[in-house]
Formats: C-alpha cells, structure tokens, sequence
C-alpha cells in the first residue's frame, strides 16, 4: 500500500512500504493529480513485487526503481 502526505511547502511525497521498511519520497510536485498517478504506479509495482514479476536488484534505491516502473536502481 502506498499514500501521499504533504509537507509545508504544498508538495507532495510518496510514502510505501516493502517488507519491514517504510520508504518516503519527495515527488516534487504540488500538483494532486500527478501525486496520485505517482501513488498508483508505485502501488501496482509494489503488487508485481509480491507476485515475483519484479526484482528490485541488489543495491537498488528502492524508491527510484518502483517510481521509474524497474528501469532505474539509483539517482539518475
């Protein structure tokens, strides 16, 4: 499962867990829509997850390679 918080600002951040650890990310967008789209994806890749449809490989920045759908494992 994954949800959206705001911080002072008006931006919005992903927040999700995988496994034992929770993981907060900055979208970079005051846009709710985006946000939202964001949030969907991050959940359907976490559902592929579960399933064994996607690895997160060693060393991955989790957060990227689920908001970039396993193309990314680290800071572009």
């Amino acid at each position: 499962m994954a949800w959206l918080e705001n911080d002072k600002s008006g931006n919005f951040h992903v927040c999700f867990r995988v496994g034992e650890r929770k993981f907060k990310k900055s979208l970079k967008t005051k846009n709710e829509r985006a946000a939202g789209a964001a949030c969907a994806r991050i959940e359907e890749n976490i559902r592929l997850l579960e399933m064994g449809r996607l690895t997160i490989p060693a060393g991955a920045n989790v957060a990227a390679f689920l908001l970039s759908d396993g193309k990314l494992t680290g800071k572009p």
